[in-house]
């Protein structure tokens, strides 16, 4: 496969969605970053020479470079929707499980080119215009996209 040799880290990877698809664009997945055992034994197998890290609040900058990985190109994350999910309390940033602040925080230290993030609808409403406030606060421009479930032909919004 060839290579565009951008140098990503995964954030709230579960399985390594967005990994698979940004590896057969052609990126490298430098380290993952999930809490979860199950996710992460999945990580391990399919890409046993990636470093997982296990909790977000915990990554730095420091550590990935500390562990060799010293370039970042972007950052990926499909941070935890429990906080703004229909589904849920919609506490937003009350709620402890809201992990943008841990993410923004590594965007910070690592000052990659690129960033993708990923939500739920919910999200629109309570957070999204603070998402992006931030990224531009550091001279990020930004984008946005709604990809409602039908999209991809799954029969719930």
């Amino acid at each position: 496969m060839t290579t565009c040799n951008l140098k990503v880290l995964d954030l709230f990877s579960g399985i390594g969605g967005f990994s698979l698809g940004l590896d057969r664009a052609g990126m490298d997945t430098v380290a993952f970053c999930e809490k979860e055992d199950f996710p992460r034994q999945v990580l391990a197998k399919h890409w046993p020479n990636v470093p997982i890290y296990p909790d977000v609040r915990e990554l730095t900058r420091e550590i990935l470079t500390n562990d060799g990985i010293e370039a970042i190109d972007l950052i990926c994350g499909g941070f935890p929707c429990q906080p703004f999910s229909v589904a849920g309390n919609q506490k937003g940033k009350a709620d402890d499980r809201h992990l943008w602040p841990e993410m923004f925080r590594l965007i910070q230290e690592c000052r990659p080119r690129w960033v993708i993030g990923e939500n739920v609808a919910g999200f629109i409403k309570m957070a999204l215009d603070d998402v992006l406030l931030d990224l531009e606060n550091e001279g990020y421009s930004t984008r946005t996209f709604v990809i409602p479930a039908c999209a991809v032909n799954a029969i719930h919004r």
